[in-house]
């Protein structure tokens, strides 16, 4: 039978393992390899890239990027100077290069055109729900507290079952 801190250790080690995956993905590989991570804050893109997903994309030059990729590009507002990141699905490209993109979930494609100098990157993968936290200090609590159940688990010693007594044969 397995016992309640056996199970509660298998628990708290996936949890572990399970955080430090989303750390890693989340963090560590785009600052190792240059990528840049996104958050999606709106519905554009369902459903493949949910509300809450956080997408890492990778520099890479506008002569490589092919109709059907998603890219991550700096949209400008027509009426105004202001300017917004956007995630969204390359479904043409016009001499220059010019990018035309259009939000998976939209009917319409995007105004205007992105040109080179706009472009931030394509998309390598994605981690859904992550980007739902408001902060990445939840990170920091989070290992926190694992690191502390971790060691209370290893440092609390366990109830060992009694043995079997011997019967003592005498000669």
């Amino acid at each position: 039978m397995v016992s309640v801190r056996r199970l509660v250790g298998v628990v708290v080690i996936a949890v572990v393992v399970a955080a430090v995956a989303v750390v890693a993905a989340v963090g560590l590989v785009p600052l190792v390899t240059g990528a840049s991570t996104y958050t999606v804050l709106t519905g554009s893109m369902r459903p493949a890239l949910p509300v809450g997903t956080v997408v890492v994309v990778r520099p890479t030059p506008v002569e490589r990027i092919a109709v059907g990729e998603v890219v991550t590009f700096l949209a400008h507002d027509p009426g105004t100077s202001a300017t917004r990141v956007v995630t969204h699905r390359v479904i043409g490209i016009d001499p220059g290069p010019v990018l035309r993109t259009r939000g998976d979930a939209n009917d319409a494609p995007d105004p205007g055109g992105t040109v080179a100098a706009d472009v931030r990157g394509v998309l390598w993968y994605s981690v859904p729900w992550v980007g739902r936290i408001p902060s990445t200090s939840w990170l920091l609590v989070a290992g926190g507290v694992l690191l502390l159940l971790v060691g209370a688990s290893v440092l609390t010693p366990g109830r060992r079952a009694p043995q079997p007594q011997r019967a003592h044969q005498r000669r």
